[in-house]
């Protein structure tokens, strides 16, 4: 009698069928394994024999069904999720902050459905999220064509800072030790560059390039050497390359190029830098794929065997077959006896290993009864998901501006409004610092410092005035200060000006600097080439000694922006203030002679310098009588004045040297009634 078999067949699964109600720990188990990113498109399969696989019960460990291979073999395709999350930032030369108008952060969700042939659908992705960010907790896509992908983009919440830190060292001494920016003429300058990358990160940094420029006029390029990486150059840049950064690890490049300077109007650029970077399975934000599952092409069928010698009795078994280019994870396959209830498969995530795609997987046999001829009937209850290949990672992008290297050159002078001091007099006095910008590079500092000996008072910091001429093409230190026209005046902070100590207290020296620092961010602007600043500020001489003096001991300090080893300035000859110890020893007298005329006199003033310096600022004074007229002067009086109701007469005279003598004429006529003898009286 011929055996009838019967195979009964389902149409492919388009929805969720899920577990059952007593299977809650199988349910966590498979959405566990919904984490789960696919490896190799081979598959490494255990209990292998040629294209056969056995399965078995995890509980009992008795053999449970097979997978045989199909025309693909061992292999099948993943789904494709990515997280790529992007960020650009642009720095001014080593700025520690990035400009942050130039700031892009953004991040791109891809999945694509690699298969040439067949559909994938019901797709859902959920995600982790450490920081907040602009893409939904879940995707869920109705359907995804053959080779087709879908993009989601999406908006960091909040700025991110880099994973990867870049700065340079450069010495236009070629110095390990000596940061230097400004160049000399003449000669020929070995520059010295020295790059330095750091991960920032407790995780890896990959596939690391670093480019920097070379500009034009240098010559003889010299590696120094890569602590690690490789390095290859052009004519226009030298190109480094890293394929793995470990965590929170340096590392560094050293080459020196040489270039003439002609004048100090050259300059030359350092070369800007440019770096990628990426950080594989770390997004930016922390952003991770967390479940995902979707369906492709299957079948689900049991095959009913019916028994030659028992027609009510048949041999049962399902089968699925992976009809998909994609692995599958079979996590769930129930099959109940729909006439008496009673389970008779019961498949639980762990059992079935992974299934390739065009295999197919058939459980063992088991018999089932049913009566009056009627065909077996059953309930079956199913879950699976194709696998994906999950990539999470960041590309990062660092461009880093350059600068100039300039010869950077200052010249400065000194002046003091006064020649000479008096000696034991209070007497104030200005001083005048000038420095200008001799070199052909902008200065964004600039620093004054005088030292203020003992015996002589500080200003107060708002007393100093501070002045700028642009264009000032004559040698500084030539000619005479013009006190009266220093230039256009300039506020500045008097924050920025420090007297140590902070007093105003003769008896100790003091020391006073003007710092005019990050100049480029000030309403004047740079230290530009010939520019010059000019400073003003009181001094005050406290009765300082005979034989003294006052000796400037000044210095100026500039830099550059950014700033590199300081530039100093200190005049080659001290101004000095000699104390004069001036005492007068005068004889002044006065005599009377009558002309020939009657009434008329001659008034002979005299004033003999008797001591041994010149003394100055003299002052002669004569009182002329009532009832006299008086004129015919031998040197005209400055002023007249009133004394007791008589006219006084007022000489001044510059400067009489020791031992010489003045003399001073004039005449009175007497009108009316006068005695004569009034004359004698002398102021």
């Amino acid at each position: 009698m011929a055996r009838k078999r019967k195979k009964k067949v389902e149409p492919p699964k388009e929805t969720k069928m899920g577990f059952a109600a007593d299977e809650p720990v199988e349910k966590q188990q498979a959405e566990e394994m919904k984490t789960y990113s696919g490896g190799s498109e081979e598959i490494q399969y255990k209990n292998r024999s040629g294209n056969i696989i056995e399965t078995f019960d995890s509980a009992s460990g008795k053999k449970e069904g097979e997978i045989s291979l199909g025309s693909q073999g061992a292999k099948g395709k993943f789904v494709m999720l990515e997280v790529l999350e992007k960020t650009e930032n642009h720095y001014e030369y080593n700025g520690e902050t990035d400009i942050e108008g130039d700031r892009k952060t953004s991040g791109i969700f891809k999945i694509k459905n690699p298969s040439d042939s067949d559909k994938i659908w019901d797709i859902d992705v959920t995600f982790k999220k450490d920081k907040p960010v602009g893409l939904d907790d879940e995707i869920h896509l109705k359907n995804l064509d053959p080779n087709e992908e879908k993009e989601y983009e999406y908006e960091i919440e909040q700025f991110e800072e880099p994973a990867l830190k870049i700065s340079e060292f450069v010495s236009t001494i070629n110095d390990e030790d000596t940061l230097s920016y400004s160049l000399a003429t003449g000669d020929e300058n070995k520059v010295l560059f020295k790059l330095v990358l750091k991960n920032l990160m407790d995780y890896p940094i990959k596939n690391i390039v670093v480019k920097k420029e070379i500009q034009e006029g240098y010559t003889d390029f010299n590696l120094l050497g890569a602590s690690l990486g490789s390095t290859d150059n052009t004519s226009e840049f030298i190109e480094w390359k890293i394929n793995t950064l470990s965590a929170n690890a340096e590392a560094e490049l050293k080459l020196n190029m040489s270039i003439q300077i002609e004048d100090s109007s050259s300059k030359v650029r350092t070369g800007k830098i440019t770096a990628e970077y990426s950080t594989p399975d770390k997004a930016l934000t922390g952003l991770e794929i967390d479940k995902f599952d979707a369906y492709s092409n299957n079948f689900v069928g049991v095959l009913e065997e019916q028994k030659d010698d028992k027609p009510d009795a048949y041999d049962c078994s399902v089968m699925f077959i992976n009809e998909s280019e994609f692995q599958v994870k079979l996590v769930n396959l129930d099959v109940k006896n729909a006439v008496t209830d009673k389970k008779v498969l019961d498949i639980d995530p762990n059992e079935i290993p992974i299934v390739a795609s065009g295999a197919t997987w058939t459980s063992l046999p088991w018999e089932t009864e049913t009566d009056d001829g009627l065909e077996p009937r059953f309930l079956k209850t199913v879950e699976f998901f194709l696998i994906a290949s999950r990539k999470v990672s960041t590309l990062g992008t660092i461009a880093i501006d350059d600068f100039e290297l300039a010869v950077a050159a200052i010249a400065g002078k000194l002046d003091y409004s006064l020649v000479q001091l008096m000696s034991y007099r209070v007497t104030p006095f200005d001083a005048l610092l000038q420095v200008k910008n001799t070199g052909g590079a902008d200065l964004n500092e600039i620093i004054f410092e005088e030292t203020i000996q003992e015996g002589y008072v500080p200003p107060n910091p708002e007393d100093v005035e501070v002045y700028i001429v642009k264009d000032y093409e004559s040698d500084i230190e030539e000619g005479d200060a013009d006190w009266e026209n220093l230039g256009d005046p300039i506020e500045i902070d008097t924050d920025l000006i420090e007297i140590s100590p902070n007093n105003r207290e003769p008896d100790t020296e003091h020391v006073i600097r003007i710092k005019l620092t990050d100049l480029k961010d000030h309403a004047m602007g740079m230290f530009l080439p010939n520019m010059v600043i000019r400073l003003k500020y009181p001094i005050e001489a406290y009765k300082p000694a005979k034989d003294s003096e006052y000796v400037s001991n000044v210095r100026y300090i500039a830099n550059t922006y950014p700033a590199g080893a300081p530039i100093e300035f200190i005049p080659a000859a001290k101004a000095r203030i000699p104390v004069l110890h001036l005492r007068r020893k005068v004889l002044k007298g006065k005599k009377i002679h009558a002309m020939a005329t009657e009434g008329e006199y001659q008034i002979v003033l005299t004033i003999k310098n008797t001591g041994d310096t010149f003394i100055e600022n003299v002052e002669m004074r004569d009182v002329v009588p009532d009832n006299f007229e008086y004129g015919s002067y031998s040197f005209e009086p400055a002023s007249t004045d009133n004394l007791e109701g008589k006219d006084l007469l007022i000489w001044k005279i510059d400067r009489i040297e020791a031992n010489d003598e003045f003399e001073i004429t004039y005449t009175i006529t007497g009108k009316g009634e006068y005695k004569a003898s009034d004359s004698q009286l002398s102021a």
